[in-house]
């Protein structure tokens, strides 16, 4: 599996965008250097994490379901 910003929890489901007819771009919810930007699916960074259990923003519950299931299996 490739550790991009498409399978990485933190890359938003509830924030994107497309400039034009550009890539979409969605918010990194992260504690790395890409924190609060828009990053496209294929960048990288060393705050990458699976998302097995699905985008810690994932709708309809905005990711309550998501965040406990990484909590039980990580640690708080």
């Amino acid at each position: 599996m490739q550790k991009n910003c498409r399978n990485c929890r933190f890359w938003s489901q509830m924030c994107a965008q497309s400039i034009g007819c550009g890539p979409i771009e969605a918010l990194c919810l992260g504690a790395d250097k890409y924190k609060g930007k828009y990053t496209t699916e294929t960048m990288v960074c060393d705050g990458w994490k699976s998302d097995h259990y699905g985008k810690i923003d994932d709708p309809p519950n905005y990711g309550e379901l998501s965040r406990a299931a990484y909590e039980k299996e990580e640690g708080a």
